[in-house]
């Protein structure tokens, strides 16, 4: 990262979050902390499909618990960097207004597709039209920075794709392809949601190297709550008596699924790039269906199993050293 360009709290970071110019085995190293820090955001984002499902059967409205989630998200985090970190929240305020605007409409406008598209299509299919999405923030990336995939990052972009087919049940999407059950409009919208998505990876990128991964995280937390809640609001469909069990599974969802998922996203983003984060976030089917297993009693399937492999095989690709190049993708 320009330190010319840092703020305040990017210059206290940790030496985790630099992105600085690497050769050799300080690039491997950055690369390897850059994938480690996405598999665990992959792993964050796989708990909210967890958390998602206990909160449905405990009765929980859907936008107040994705309200709640962001502000809750925004609160903590906020207190945690001001007085445990000491890091500064505010600086240029041009650039937390787009933070907080990238939160609002990037987030809110890629979550209001998919579930449109949900409503229209089975959860099968809509899951694995979304994973085209690394496709899409490689175009983007391409057309917006010059660059381009290596043959490397297309044989992970084939097996990340294939993987997630076959853990997201293929027999279930062959079926529902063979009836005729496919709706082209979910179709459209679930691609629409994809190239959301991958625009708003973009557009935090483009950003990042300008500001603390965590500190943005607090801006596009509090952008996302203003969003939510402006649509419980319209609706009418806040409802904040959540009980205990309403508010354990929240909890689960402000750090789990927003913070930790969220901010080590950020975090390696600035190691890898948004072409291979976005790739080595496919990891997180694969560990939704590992926590099904713990936490709801499901089972892995042999095919699943082959499909998790290939999506390790793909992380493990994109991990590899590259001491040739000096600047990850």
């Amino acid at each position: 990262m320009d330190q010319s360009d840092s703020t305040n709290g990017s210059q206290q970071s940790p030496d985790l979050f630099a992105s600085t110019q690497r050769t050799g085995g300080d690039e491997d190293r950055s690369r390897l902390t850059g994938a480690g820090l996405c598999a665990v955001s992959a792993a964050g984002f796989a708990s909210l499909s967890i958390l998602g499902k206990l909160a449905f059967n405990a009765d929980l409205n859907l936008v107040t618990i994705l309200s709640l989630r962001f502000a809750g998200a925004a609160a903590l985090l906020a207190v945690y960097l001001s007085f445990f970190r000491r890091r500064k929240l505010f600086f240029d305020a041009r650039q937390v207004v787009f933070l907080i605007l990238l939160g609002a409409v990037g987030y809110t406008g890629q979550s209001a597709l998919y579930f449109a598209a949900l409503e229209r299509n089975a959860a099968s299919i809509s899951s694995l039209l979304l994973y085209v999405y690394p496709a899409f923030v490689a175009l983007f990336n391409w057309l917006l920075n010059h660059r381009a995939l290596s043959a490397r990052e297309w044989i992970a972009l084939a097996l990340a794709f294939f993987g997630v087919l076959l853990t997201l049940n293929p027999v279930r999407i062959l079926q529902s392809a063979g009836s005729g059950s496919i709706d082209l409009l979910g179709v459209a919208l679930v691609i629409g949601s994809a190239i959301w998505y991958a625009a708003y990876i973009i557009s935090i990128d483009r950003f990042s190297h300008r500001a603390d991964p965590w500190v943005s995280l607090v801006w596009i937390s509090l952008g996302a709550a203003i969003s939510f809640t402006a649509v419980g609001a319209f609706s009418h469909t806040l409802d904040f008596q959540l009980g205990l069990e309403g508010i354990l599974i929240l909890l689960g969802m402000v750090t789990l699924s927003t913070i930790l998922a969220l901010g080590t996203f950020l975090a390696g983003m600035q190691h890898v790039g948004p072409t291979t984060a976005s790739l080595l976030s496919t990891l997180e089917p694969v560990f939704t269906v590992l926590l099904a297993m713990v936490f709801l009693g499901e089972f892995l399937t042999t095919i699943q199993t082959v499909g998790g492999g290939l999506v390790l095989a793909a992380a493990v690709l994109l991990s590899a050293s590259r001491r040739h190049s000096a600047q990850s993708t």
